[in-house]
This record gives structure tokens, sequence and C-alpha cells, in this order.
């Protein structure tokens, strides 16, 4: 099992080994981040996560033996009720253990846990199909694509792009459990 701990300056060395190209930075961070990340980048992440009622909160998924496993974002649009899942990273020699989908449904809860939020979105390139089980498993629905939306050296990319309304949420819920 894991936990979320709010992400720290404590936690910024160790996020900063696991994008060593352009490709895994933008895989993480869409076109918003620039290659090499560096301190400053995340630095200014976390100061977006420091201020009263922040936009942006930041966790680290920590195992019960206190193994960083994970960092994950949430971006919330308070006016719409709107939660936007960004910067879901499981850490590379953690990955294929299943601590992706205990992220995501954590940070879905919180998310879920204001009444005011009535749909949790994401996007996620179409490549990775690993992140695709894992939303849909979590109850998210493909709602389109952007193709060809990012370019990234002489390559381009299709964004797909998901959602889960909190319907579909309190469904999913009563279902597993």
């Amino acid at each position: 099992m894991i936990s979320l701990v709010p992400f720290s300056t404590d936690h910024i060395e160790t996020l900063l080994t696991w994008f060593p190209t352009d490709a895994d930075l933008v895989q993480w961070a869409g076109a918003t981040l620039v290659f090499p990340l560096d301190r400053r980048q995340l630095e200014d992440i976390l100061a977006e996560t420091q201020v009263v009622r922040p936009q942006r909160n930041a966790w680290m998924a920590v195992t019960d033996e206190g193994r960083i496993v994970g960092h994950v974002q949430l971006v919330t649009d308070r006016r719409n009720g709107i939660g936007r899942l960004a910067r879901v990273g499981v850490a590379p020699a953690e990955r294929g253990r299943g601590y992706g989908i205990q992220m995501v449904r954590c940070v879905v809860d919180k998310a879920f846990s204001d009444p005011n939020t009535e749909r949790v979105e994401l996007n996620v390139f179409s490549f990775n199909t690993a992140a695709l089980r894992t939303y849909e498993r979590l109850g998210f629905v493909r709602e389109g694509t952007r193709r060809s939306s990012a370019r990234v050296g002489s390559e381009r990319w299709d964004t797909v792009i998901m959602g889960l309304l909190r319907s579909e949420y309190l469904s999913h819920v009563e279902a597993v459990a």
C-alpha cells in the first residue's frame, strides 16, 4: 500500500533522476517543462502548491516501508468543478508493481471528496497503453483524441482525452466494494 505525502524540497533530487530524456519528460509533463528538468522548474511547481487554496496540489507516493515510488498532481478548476489529473509518474525502478493505480485512485478519491467536483479529467499519450489501462480500470472514459498534438524530436504524438464524472465514480466505487 502507498500513501500520498505533499511534494516538498526534500523530493526534488529524487524526481530529477526520473526523466533522463526529452521524451521521458514530455511524457510526464507535456510541453510545459523544458529538458533537462532542473531544480528551478520543480521549485516553481512547489511554489504553486504553497499558496492559500492552491489550484495545483502535488504529492509523492510512498510505500509503508518509506520508499518513494511515484509523483502525481491535481489541478483544480473550482469554478467549473473540475479536477485535472496531471504529471502522473512512477519511479523507473518501481514500474509494473501496481503503484500507478494506487496513486491515481488516491488522487481521484481526494478530488471527489470535494462535493463541488463534478468531473476529473486527464490527458495521456495514445502509445502509453499501461496508463490507458490503469485509467480505464478506474472508470475513466476515452472522450477523444487530439491527433498529432505534441512534437518530440522528429515525432508527433497523439493525446487521448479521458474523463470521469462523479456519478461514474460513485458507481465504480460501489461496484468495486
